[in-house]
């Protein structure tokens, strides 16, 4: 396990619920890890949920955390994922199946992260799976139903991480749909923005669901350039994504989106949360991938708020003019 936040907190108690097994857990902070190993609690992210640090190995060296491990789970921010990696030569992967369970894409490199492993770190495409939800680290943690997907262009890598990951409480599928996949977990958070916006405005459920239908329409345009023979648009790794980030109180962008309908300031609000949600940079690095290919006049939603974010663009504002046009 690569990271310790909340999500990678979930994924290791999903992953402790088969007894015989231990995991390998890079941890950079000495608090957290001194925690983790003392009582089993990470103090800063899901604190309630205990974990058997009898079978832990938790550690500050990556190198060595990397070279005991078959599986390689990254669950950090996408903004950092390429300094942590890049502290070890590309060598050190070779080999490894590595599960992604990041939403987002590299800021200052606008690819998604499956791509920058196949491209930058040299792994091989069958090596790499995506795991996407709909799910909240919260409700995992507490054992509550929890729903994943695997997606791999290996089919048989999807399944072995689907079978690893397999408990009571979780219930999971696979798909080859890699791509799309991603794209869906970088734009869902800018929805997610935009949905948290219309709550903090005090516009009501009704405008919400429309928000979220003319997202997911908008959502779909966007992931036809990869083709799919088993993309169903409704399935739990799309629709229901989106829908979970978009209405949920858990939704750290869906909590930005209010707090800016409400005229905190970005600075405020990051210190507050304590984080920078990933819809922050995915908003930025859509708009600019957008321009370079011709389509920012097809995705109204996210040109709404990256203007709302970069250009200090009124949110009222912003969202009457989709009222009035889009929705």
């Amino acid at each position: 396990m690569i990271g310790s936040g909340s999500w990678a907190t979930a994924i290791v108690k999903i992953l402790l619920e088969e007894e015989d097994r231990k995991v390998n857990w890079w941890v950079r902070s000495d608090d957290v890890r001194d925690s983790l190993q003392r009582q089993g609690r990470n103090p800063r992210h899901l604190p309630g949920v205990r974990l058997d640090n009898s079978r832990l190995n938790i550690s500050g060296d990556l190198a060595q955390v990397v070279a005991d491990s078959d599986y390689l789970f990254l669950v950090t921010p996408s903004a950092y994922i390429a300094d942590v990696l890049e502290q070890l030569p590309r060598s050190a992967y070779k080999g490894k199946k590595i599960i992604s369970a990041i939403k987002g894409v590299l800021p200052k490199r606008r690819t998604s992260v499956s791509i920058y492993l196949e491209n930058t770190m040299k792994v091989k495409r069958n090596d790499i799976c995506v795991i996407s939800g709909p799910t909240h680290a919260e409700e995992a943690g507490r054992g509550m139903p929890t729903f994943l997907t695997m997606a791999s262009n290996s089919p048989t890598l999807a399944i072995e991480v689907e079978q690893m990951m397999r408990c009571p409480y979780l219930h999971t599928t696979h798909t080859t749909d890699i791509l799309a996949v991603e794209r869906v977990g970088l734009t869902k958070n800018i929805y997610a923005i935009a949905a948290g916006i219309c709550q903090g405005l005090g516009y009501g459920d009704n405008l919400n669901a429309v928000m979220v239908s003319a997202a997911m329409r908008e959502l779909t345009n966007l992931i036809r350039v990869y083709p799919s023979v088993n993309r169903n648009i409704a399935d739990n790794c799309y629709l229901g994504d989106l829908m979970v980030t978009c209405w949920s109180h858990h939704s750290r962008n869906r909590r930005m989106g209010e707090m800016l309908a409400k005229g905190e300031k970005l600075d405020d609000i990051f210190a507050k949360m304590g984080t920078i949600p990933e819809g922050y940079f995915s908003a930025h690095n859509l708009h600019e991938l957008s321009l370079m290919i011709g389509r920012n006049d097809d995705m109204p939603i996210v040109e709404a708020v990256y203007r709302i974010l970069y250009e200090e663009a009124d949110p009222k504002t912003e969202i009457d003019f989709l009222i009035d046009n889009v929705f």
